[in-house]
């Protein structure tokens, strides 16, 4: 494949949405902190909502 100029600029981007489901008390909130950020927190207050 060749390199053009400006390649880059018309490349795709792409958008998902991801639902997690699951039980309480779980880490599904962990979970997607240690994907977006790149952090985890053995111990997190429990999320609510």
């Amino acid at each position: 494949m060749a390199n053009h100029p400006g390649s880059a600029a018309n490349a795709r981007v792409h958008h998902f949405k991801l639902v997690l489901l699951g039980d309480t008390a779980v880490g599904k909130s962990c979970l997607v902190v240690r994907f977006v950020r790149d952090e985890f927190f053995e111990f997190q207050e429990p999320t609510i909502g």
